[in-house]
């Protein structure tokens, strides 16, 4: 009973989420006539597909009822580490350039497989094991940079700033992650056990599932799309520096929890997080083109936080008294 409670609550929203994006939209281009048109939109999709693309490795973690902190020092580090690999092999031409999105890549998964690992065969708690990462790898960027942002290679821009069709290859590869990531959470074991493991994760691990396992490749694909978005961050920019990403992880959760996904594990959909994402951008966007000052929109960001956790928190307890 409880679980269809959740259910509906989840699909409900979705649809609520759906309805505030549109309302947001259609307020801000009557105060400011520019907001919808379709320069103005690829922009806002350009500028929130990093943090769109990690919140949905965020959502993966989320399901499991864990958390990943460490996405904005991920994201440093993995950005500082692949520039500067395709840095020492520039004479190479575009073989360096794959080496360093490579590189960007395989860092940013082997750090959340570390994060996996620590959670399951350390049995720390994840808020304890990604906090402790988040400190590494931000470290580790310093370290790597020497204090000093490091220089883009003009071939690795083409991430952030090549268009097909005068369509950003940033929008492609947000839908294109974000299709992936719904492949594989309704079509495959890997989607169910994530969210039985979320639901109920003794009665999974009794049922025979691998918990820790799956529980490794969620972290692991978390770890991996913050690389993803270290590639569009540094090639929007033009390099890369260690202090990147600092509050990035907040952006990431926010956008998950504001899209449905429950803080308490086994309900949300990838889609939901997608708007959840887009809901941040437009309100950035909208705010910036009305002048309102920083400090002001970061209140603003906050708000909306602790109303998503407040709607999480009432839909569990609804639930539990059913």
């Amino acid at each position: 009973m409880s679980r269809s409670i959740l259910k509906h609550l989840a699909v409900f929203r979705e649809f609520a989420a759906v309805g505030v994006l549109v309302l947001m939209c259609l307020f801000l281009n009557s105060r400011e006539p520019g907001f919808l048109d379709l320069e103005n939109l690829k922009d806002i999709l350009v500028q929130v597909s990093p943090i769109a693309i990690a919140a949905a490795g965020m959502t993966f973690v989320i399901l499991t009822a864990g958390i990943d902190l460490s996405v904005g020092s991920i994201l440093a580090l993995s950005g500082c580490a692949g520039v500067m690999v395709a840095d020492m092999t520039a004479e190479s031409g575009w073989v360096a350039v794959w080496f360093g999105i490579g590189a960007v890549l395989l860092v940013g998964g082997l750090c959340g497989v570390l994060n996996g690992l620590l959670v399951t065969k350390l049995s720390l708690t994840p808020f304890i094991a990604t906090l402790g990462l988040m400190s590494i790898a931000r470290g580790l960027a310093y370290v790597l940079s020497d204090n000093s942002p490091v220089q883009v290679l003009a071939g690795m821009r083409f991430v952030a700033r090549y268009r097909f069709l005068d369509i950003p290859l940033p929008i492609f590869l947000l839908f294109g992650t974000y299709i992936l990531c719904w492949v594989l959470l309704r079509f495959t074991l890997f989607g169910r056990y994530l969210y039985a493991i979320g639901g109920n994760e003794l009665a999974t691990r009794l049922s025979g599932v691998r918990v820790g396992t799956f529980k490794v490749l969620a972290y692991t694909l978390s770890g991996l799309l913050a690389g993803l978005s270290a590639l569009i961050v540094a090639g929007r920019l033009g390099w890369m520096a260690p202090q990147e990403g600092e509050g990035f992880e907040l952006d990431v959760i926010a956008a998950v929890v504001i899209g449905g996904t429950s803080l308490y594990g086994g309900e949300g959909s990838i889609w939901g997080t997608l708007l959840g994402a887009l809901i941040m951008g437009v309100v950035r966007n909208g705010l910036n083109l009305m002048g309102v000052d920083y400090n002001l929109q970061k209140i603003v960001i906050g708000c909306i936080i602790l109303c998503a956790v407040t709607v999480d928190v009432f839909a569990r307890r609804v639930s539990l008294k059913s």
